[in-house]
């Protein structure tokens, strides 16, 4: 399979995140977290869709961009494992959005969870280093206290990583 659906979708990421930074480091571009998910899933040597969707997966949530707009612009495949990691409905409560994530995730197929999984590395990583940079546990940029933040975490992992073999994927997810 060619590179050039990732590649289609990294630069319809671009565009559709232009402008935007990440929450917790309002210095840092937006792109940057989709970009570090689909270098993920592509070292692990996951399919370019599965790649693609990585670089997508922030758009319907953030964007004006609907599920729909991904469907029509990328396929049927590609928008499946984006709504994957897309929640569905931001008027939920955090709560609630958080346990539907953790409970969904945990039946789906491995392509759809390595998805999720990238994201949450990146976002797990970069928590660290912030943590570590601040010298505390401030997540005021992040909905829920440091502890609302730990507990969605810990148990969102355990869903990605319930019914997988030793991926590396996985593996590393465990490890942070």
């Amino acid at each position: 399979m060619s590179k050039e659906i990732s590649q289609k979708a990294l630069a319809f990421a671009r565009k559709a995140h232009s402008q935007q930074v990440r929450k917790s480091e309002p210095e840092k571009p937006m792109i940057i977290h989709p970009i570090n998910a689909g270098l993920i899933l592509s070292e692990m040597g996951f399919d370019d869709n599965v790649v693609a969707a990585a670089y997508l997966h922030d758009v319907v949530e953030d964007t004006k961009y609907t599920i729909e707009d991904i469907k029509l612009l990328f396929g049927e495949d590609i928008a499946s494992l984006v709504a994957t990691a897309t929640e569905p409905n931001k008027k939920l409560a955090w709560l609630e959005r958080k346990k539907h994530t953790i409970k969904t995730i945990k039946k789906m197929p491995t392509r759809h969870k390595a998805v999720v999984a990238a994201d949450k590395i990146d976002n797990l990583e970069d928590i660290k280093i912030l943590i570590d940079k601040n010298n505390n546990k401030e997540v005021s940029a992040f909905k829920g206290s440091y502890e609302d933040q730990k507990w969605y975490y810990q148990n969102v992992c355990k869903s990605l990583v319930s019914n997988e073999k030793k991926h590396p994927l996985f593996t590393r997810l465990e490890k942070l």
